[in-house]
């Protein structure tokens, strides 16, 4: 695993709020990584703690010495889009053995670390993430989805 004392910040990706255009930039990069064999962490970020129905996730990949920063697009925040962007990118994660996890930051850093990351915010960032386990992005009750999502 790489120490963050290396880490290269990458251009952002995506759109905030648009979880299908977030999710395909993030794609595609990431199949850039695995192509060369590279294994790392998704760390998602959210301002919200204690509320996962109505959170929003912005997501810092860490593959070798690049961290990448996507837009906050993922998860409930967003509607059903959102949380299939959300799932999508965990899964990939999961197939991948790329280790997930979660951390939450207040409002005010969370803009600023998403928006405008440096190698010091990046560092806090990672050693306040925790281990987390993916299924908890995997599954929303079914009647959670009806209720909210009706067309």
């Amino acid at each position: 695993m790489t120490t963050t004392a290396s880490l290269q910040i990458a251009d952002p990706l995506g759109v905030p709020g648009a979880p299908q255009e977030t999710l395909t930039a993030m794609m595609a990069h990431l199949e850039r990584f695995h192509s060369g064999g590279a294994v790392g962490q998704l760390i998602l970020v959210t301002d919200r703690q204690g509320d996962r129905d109505r959170a929003g996730y912005a997501v810092v990949l860490i593959a070798g010495p690049v961290v990448t920063v996507a837009a906050q697009a993922f998860g409930p925040r967003y509607g059903q889009p959102g949380m299939q962007a959300l799932e999508q990118l965990v899964r990939w994660a999961q197939d991948h053995e790329w280790l997930v996890r979660e951390t939450v930051l207040n409002g005010s850093d969370f803009t600023r670390v998403i928006d405008e990351p440096d190698t010091a915010e990046i560092r806090k960032l990672v050693a306040a993430s925790n281990p987390s386990d993916p299924g908890i992005y995997l599954v929303w009750p079914a009647a959670w989805k009806e209720e909210r999502w009706q067309d």
